[in-house]
């Protein structure tokens, strides 16, 4: 690890959508979550992984950021999901809220759940 990590406060959303058929949509929010406003890529995001199930019609994206950075990333891929979900024609086997149903977040380093 290079001394320029020794101290990042790293945390982890694991963001839960209403869907999983569409790849394409899902893979656009996960990476809206990696983009700043100016199109750039954040150098303190990553999507670590994108669990589908076609039956429940539901994925779990997990980012994990900095800190200072995840609030900010996890709202853009909420945004991305409102814009590419109509819950009007949504279907699967499991209940949901609406496009964006969870939004857990977890503490990896540096940082403690409280925060």
């Amino acid at each position: 690890m290079s001394s320029s990590r020794v101290g990042l406060r790293l945390a982890a959303c694991l963001l839960n959508i209403s869907e999983a058929r569409r790849k394409y949509i899902v893979e656009n929010i996960a990476k809206a979550a990696l983009l700043d406003k100016n199109g750039k890529k954040h150098p303190q995001v990553s999507v670590l992984n994108i669990f589908s199930d076609q039956d429940y019609n539901r994925s779990v994206i997990t980012i994990a950021a900095s800190v200072d950075k995840l609030g900010s990333s996890v709202l853009a891929a909420c945004l991305e999901a409102f814009q590419a979900i109509d819950m009007e024609v949504q279907e699967g086997i499991h209940p949901c809220l609406g496009a964006v149903d969870l939004i857990p977040i977890y503490p990896l380093s540096g940082v403690t759940v409280e925060e």
